[in-house]
């Protein structure tokens, strides 16, 4: 049958003696001990998985946010409504999150996410106030909302 087993009886016609036999195809299958090992360990593994995950979105989130900073700076139209001083801050802080990336490349989430904050800390005020001295409010005029995963800059006001 589906299962490999074949189920095989033969009889005398003579005497009237009857006999059967079972035949398994074990040969390559795993035996029921052997999944539940497999079961048993794909759970423990599970969260080992889960945070392995989270630690790696935590990192390109980073990641992202760093280069999206970089390219809005270095961005013509937004170069120019910079402030020296700031547009220097904003390359400082971006450069040194690159490298310390390129350095610890096996981070905890909780040290990406707290990078992540410290950047934005540095980053959010100075686009912020760049917009408002363009005339428009934060979030107004299509400024870039680059908290939690990053962005495109320029692409924060299409929805």
């Amino acid at each position: 049958d589906a299962n490999g087993i074949l189920n095989v009886s033969a009889e005398d016609k003579s005497t009237g003696k009857r006999n059967a036999i079972t035949i398994t195809n074990d040969k390559g299958r795993l035996t029921k001990e052997e999944i539940e090992r497999m079961v048993s360990e794909s759970k423990k593994y599970e969260e080992d998985d889960k945070a392995q995950r989270e630690r790696v979105e935590s990192k390109n989130g980073l990641e992202n946010y760093a280069f999206s900073m970089k390219n809005t700076v270095n961005d013509e139209k937004v170069a120019g409504k910079l402030d020296a001083d700031d547009k220097q801050k904003l390359i400082d802080a971006v450069d040194e999150t690159v490298k310390w990336l390129d350095s610890n490349q096996e981070g905890s989430k909780e040290e990406y996410e707290s990078r992540q904050k410290d950047l934005e800390a540095i980053c959010n005020p100075i686009i912020a106030k760049m917009y408002q001295g363009a005339g428009g409010a934060p979030g107004a005029g299509g400024a870039p909302d680059m908290g939690g995963m990053g962005g495109m800059p320029g692409m924060g006001g299409m929805g």
